[in-house]
């Protein structure tokens, strides 16, 4: 098995490592200090190809496989482990589940502005009591109409004072466990989502992490990533 990084990882390496100590590198300290993530960031490395890597060229991806994000993560780790943080669930989490199962309107409104860093996003799965035990989750989604209503804190969300959407776990059938838990897309500024507090941490300061509380949080149907029965 060969190991060795292709030629074309080797230019990526340079490439991304050159960009990190250029544009990076100079925001950390401040960013650790105040506790606060760069947002600008994001923008400036969707710009440049630098924020979704994986994704595909057509949806404003840079079409790479996983060895090549690993590499962008390394050179991020370098300078900041709270920016990566940011970074990683903007192209990973928050993202992932929209490209894999959200239909063509939940990429057009979330997920291509994403990869462009137009929009923030964050992974809404942990809660106080259960912690990150996905079948135990005590957040709800009931349907009425032609919406969900969804109730419940997530703790510990990374990008969440700064997201501008997130895609959140919510049990539509808790009889269900685990089979009944759906994903579920909420913008910020929706009625009942808010904001609770911005979460104090004892390092990587720079990856906003909050508390999200749902009360009677109305969603579209078309919010729901996947199918819409059960």
């Amino acid at each position: 098995m060969d190991l060795e990084l292709s030629e074309e990882q080797r230019i990526f390496r340079e490439a991304i490592r050159g960009f990190v100590e250029r544009e990076v590198l100079p925001l950390v300290e401040d960013a650790e200090d105040n506790e606060s993530f760069p947002v600008a960031l994001f923008r400036r490395m969707g710009e440049l190809g630098y924020l979704c890597v994986r994704y595909p060229e057509e949806m404003g991806g840079a079409g790479a496989d996983k060895v090549t994000e690993c590499i962008l993560v390394e050179e991020l780790c370098r300078v900041c482990a709270g920016i990566a943080g940011g970074i990683l669930v903007q192209s990973g989490l928050a993202t992932e589940p929209i490209y894999r199962f959200g239909s063509e309107e939940l990429r057009e409104k979330f997920l291509y502005p994403a990869i462009r860093g137009e929009k923030i996003g964050a992974f809404a799965l942990t809660e106080p009591d259960v912690g990150s035990d996905a079948a135990s989750i005590r957040t709800r989604a009931t349907r009425e109409g032609s919406h969900y209503l969804i109730n419940g804190t997530k703790m510990f969300i990374t990008n969440g004072p700064i997201c501008d959407f997130a895609v959140v776990a919510a049990s539509v059938d808790p009889s269900r466990k685990a089979e009944g838990i759906n994903l579920f897309v909420v913008e910020r500024g929706t009625p009942g989502f808010t904001v609770a507090r911005k979460l104090k941490k004892v390092g990587n300061g720079s990856a906003e992490t909050g508390e999200l509380v749902f009360e009677d949080c109305k969603v579209p149907l078309s919010h729901r990533i996947g199918p819409q029965e059960g």
